[in-house]
């Protein structure tokens, strides 16, 4: 595991940021962190880098534990991208990240420099002070900088802040395929289409505390959410339909011109047909209704309001 938490709380008053937090970070993975504004997700980041100290459990970083001996180490070889790039507004896209190379200790730079320019698409505005740049364009320079020197792991706080449609989508792929550059990526984000998107696994947490943690693909199967279909029949046939599969116990709502929604225990489409069948109804469509992430983040913090820092 590249980054771990275990029982972290931290506390900034009165106001409980992180209660009893725990999960981690496998290596290889893009994994998103979730949740609503206030939960927590920029503390846990912070307690993470070393910024904030834990009032209680721990952390680690590729292994060391925060703070601990060798996490200076542990650190040059982490990338991030923490609340906007700390990026020097007088000097140049180049010059900002020869900066930053030198503090690293890395020597000749310049190749990477223009791959990561090129990569996040300043190639054109290498050269321009960064004064002049829009926010889209210092978050991208802000995530050639988290890459250089090719990091382990690569921490990301909203990372589409300021961007248009297009750089989300831009910047969506480029850190989908950054576990192929050899990275391992943990990023926070309320875009959840885009997290389901780019990430492989999410940690969701709420008030300060972990509520889901696994594969998309396990969130969504574990919540039950895929249990729920769209069913197309001739339309004078809409009201039996509905009669007969409501009385299989299902939940029945109409979804459009001919077509229902149905959800409840079904274990397979299949079901569905075969009941219409045995009423001399026959099916023209029916497709899974997945909900995808967004309605399982929603299942599991709804009424939270969000309260604490980060």
């Amino acid at each position: 595991m590249l980054a771990t938490f275990e029982g972290v709380g931290k506390r900034f008053g009165k106001t409980v940021a992180l209660r009893d937090l725990s999960f981690a970070v496998p290596e290889g993975s893009v994994c998103g962190l979730l949740g609503p504004n206030g939960s927590g997700k920029t503390t846990a980041i912070r307690v993470l880098l070393g910024l904030t100290g834990a009032d209680s459990g721990s952390s680690s970083l590729l292994g060391v534990p925060t703070g601990g001996r060798g996490f200076a180490t542990a650190i040059r070889q982490t990338g991030a991208l923490v609340e906007g790039p700390s990026l020097y507004s007088r000097a140049s896209a180049v010059q900002n990240l020869r900066i930053q190379a030198a503090a690293l200790g890395l020597k000749r730079v310049r190749p990477e420099i223009d791959s990561l320019l090129s990569l996040v698409g300043l190639t054109e505005r290498a050269n321009s002070r960064v004064g002049g740049f829009s926010m889209g364009m210092k978050q991208r320079l802000g995530l050639a900088v988290a890459l250089l020197g090719r990091p382990k792991l690569v921490i990301l706080d909203e990372p589409t802040n300021g961007l248009d449609p297009a750089g989300i989508v831009e910047m969506r792929n480029l850190i989908a395929s950054l576990p192929g550059r050899g990275a391992t990526v943990l990023v926070s984000s309320h875009l959840l289409s885009e997290v389901e998107l780019m990430c492989d696994r999410v940690t969701i947490i709420n008030r300060g505390q972990m509520v889901a943690d696994g594969s998309i693909a396990g969130l969504l199967a574990r919540s039950g959410a895929g249990s729920s279909y769209v069913v197309e029949v001739a339309e004078g046939e809409l009201s039996l339909a509905a009669a007969s599969l409501s009385g299989l116990g299902l939940t029945v709502e109409p979804a459009g011109r001919g077509t229902l929604s149905v959800s409840g225990p079904i274990s397979d489409g299949s079901q569905l047909s075969c009941v219409l069948a045995g009423e001399g109804i026959f099916v023209s469509a029916l497709a899974r209704d997945r909900p995808g992430l967004e309605r399982v983040f929603l299942n599991l913090t709804e009424g939270s309001g969000g309260q604490g820092a980060g």
